[in-house]
């Protein structure tokens, strides 16, 4: 007897530890699904770094249906007392300011508990996880790439599980991205724009301007919701270059130095990414749009008390930010038949007076250069016109919407105005350009500002830059060019009025941030009006301006 009642009472010391441990202290668990065994084709061949395509294994495991939210977060904080950043980027200044104060509960994004936690870094996010692993007993833990990859996908081949959408308009009912309402929000409290920034503008409105409560969209086959788009997921690979030394069976890639680790899904403030975009994050990098979700071997565990209450307070905010949605009202057609007259310095706008009912007035925004992000230049418009001077050598672009109920249309087609003549001998400035392509401008880091040609792997292979200069005077002229570049490249062809006059070798400089000036070649140049052309033939470089001189 002495014997069985030893047994039974190192039975409830054992049970009672663990209740202590799990539900007595109500720990409240992710809600997982199941994702079922099998194997997919990793990778795209749309980058470099998600290459070679390869064949992954997976076994079953269960993932987050959700990303960890606030009101998950602070129980762990609660309980540990655990030392979360206190600063993050996170407050927007045209986009976002460099970090400030502010942290997972008190920062300038979040409205609400079951939003996903963001101002974390990598390092609290690994905290949280080995913490409820240890106070459950389950070996919670991040997910793999390889995980995240085939979860999302879902057993589809398409860019998105809901399949292909080239027009932008399903991608809303799936998901919280660059749309309609992030576009009317972002011009008011930050005077910056989803145009021209990272993909292309939704056209469609998810009513969701920054972070939105977990599970507002539908979600993908396997159960879990916004893993196209709402905030970036940490995972728990470190950073690799590609794909060359990545386990085929699903774990996570671990080196020996990890400074940074991977990231997948897109987020709020960009165009969504496909399922096979990758993405990293420095572990100590805490920001305004980055949060995580969970993974553990096997099938998804059953529900916890805690988290069932937990699922009702869900549901109900849910619920209620469902109600507020209904009710908003639909947005302006956009402005259609804009047209743009230029006429000694003075530019002149009109446009098509909208059918659509209960519009209020009408909105002009300007780039600062072709292919820039639109700011606010006029508001409260109630005619179709609208003229301002403008004398400059820049191409200058220019778009209309309507407004009604305070939230503004999509973009009209953007009209610009033409290039101005650039007289020299004097500085050519790179966004001058009268015609360009495989580019884009970008703010230079040259310690004079302004913009420089660059692209996602600096000036493309093909890009093709075209000037017009105006010369006092006739005769022989020395060609500058400030350029960056990380290596030696095979540079640009220069054509003056359409004719090649030889090859520009582009050295490297020492880095994408390294500028330095190299002379080039002589050219000849009529009195009047000419075309100076530089057609490039390699990539990995960087132009700020030229400069002609007169010999």
């Amino acid at each position: 007897m002495k014997l069985n009642k030893l047994v039974t009472a190192l039975f409830l010391s054992v049970t009672s530890h663990a209740l202590f441990a799990g539900d007595s202290i109500k720990v409240i668990e992710p809600i997982m699904a199941t994702i079922p065994a099998g194997s997919f084709e990793m990778g795209s061949t749309e980058s470099e770094n998600s290459q070679p395509l390869h064949k992954v294994n997976i076994s079953e495991f269960s993932m987050g249906k959700y990303e960890v939210t606030v009101n998950e977060f602070r129980q762990f904080v609660e309980a540990t007392n655990y030392a979360v950043p206190q600063e993050c980027r996170h407050q927007l200044n045209g986009w976002f300011r460099q970090s400030s104060k502010g942290n997972w509960e008190t920062n300038a994004l979040n409205t609400s508990e079951f939003q996903p936690v963001v101002c974390i870094n990598w390092q609290a996010a690994n905290a949280y996880t080995n913490w409820l692993a240890k106070e459950t007993g389950k070996p919670y833990r991040l997910p793999s790439e390889a995980e995240w990859e085939y979860a999302a996908k879902a057993g589809t081949k398409t860019d998105y599980f809901y399949g292909e959408d080239p027009d932008l308009t399903k991608v809303c009912d799936y998901a919280n991205t660059a749309d309609l309402t992030g576009e009317t929000v972002l011009q008011r409290d930050g005077n910056t724009s989803y145009y021209n920034w990272s993909g292309e503008l939704s056209h469609c409105d998810d009513h969701s301007a920054y972070a939105s409560i977990v599970g507002m969209y539908k979600a993908n086959q396997f159960g879990l919701h916004d893993v196209v788009s709402n905030v970036l997921e940490m995972l728990a690979d470190c950073r690799s270059e590609d794909y060359s030394n990545t386990p085929k069976d699903g774990s996570a890639y671990i080196d020996e130095k990890c400074e940074s680790r991977s990231t997948r899904g897109g987020s709020w403030h960009w165009s969504h990414w496909p399922s096979a975009q990758r993405g990293s994050i420095p572990e100590d990098f805490s920001g305004g749009v980055d949060g995580f979700r969970l993974a553990l071997d096997g099938k998804a565990p059953k529900l916890s008390s805690a988290t069932t209450s937990f699922l009702t307070k869900l549901t109900f905010a849910q619920e209620q930010e469902q109600k507020r949605r209904d009710i908003q009202p639909s947005f302006p057609v956009a402005v259609s038949n804009v047209k743009l007259q230029q006429d000694n310095g003075v530019v002149t706008i009109t446009w098509d007076k909208s059918l659509d009912k209960d519009i209020e007035s009408y909105r002009v925004y300007r780039n600062e250069v072709s292919g820039g992000m639109f700011k606010l230049l006029a508001t409260n418009l109630t005619e179709t016109n609208f003229t301002e001077k403008y004398v400059g050598t820049m191409k200058i672009e220019y778009t209309v919407v309507a407004v009604k109920y305070h939230q503004q249309s999509y973009y009209s087609e953007p009209v610009s105005t033409l290039a101005g003549w650039v007289r020299i001998p004097g500085r050519v400035e790179a966004e001058s350009a009268a015609e360009s392509s495989d580019s884009s401008l970008a703010r230079t880091s040259d310690v004079d500002g302004g913009y420089n040609f660059t692209g996602a792997g600096g000036i493309g292979a093909d890009a093709l830059f075209t000037y017009q200069i105006e010369v006092s005077e006739a005769g022989t002229y020395q060609l500058e060019y400030r350029v960056a570049s990380p290596r030696d490249t095979k540079g640009f062809e220069v054509l003056a009025n359409d004719k090649s006059i030889g090859i520009e070798l582009v050295t490297q400089t020492g880095g994408y941030h390294e500028w330095k000036t190299q002379q080039g070649l002589a050219v000849q140049l009529k009195k009047g009006k000419n075309t100076v052309t530089l057609k490039s033939l390699d990539n990995n470089w960087k132009l700020n301006w030229l400069a002609v001189k007169k010999i």
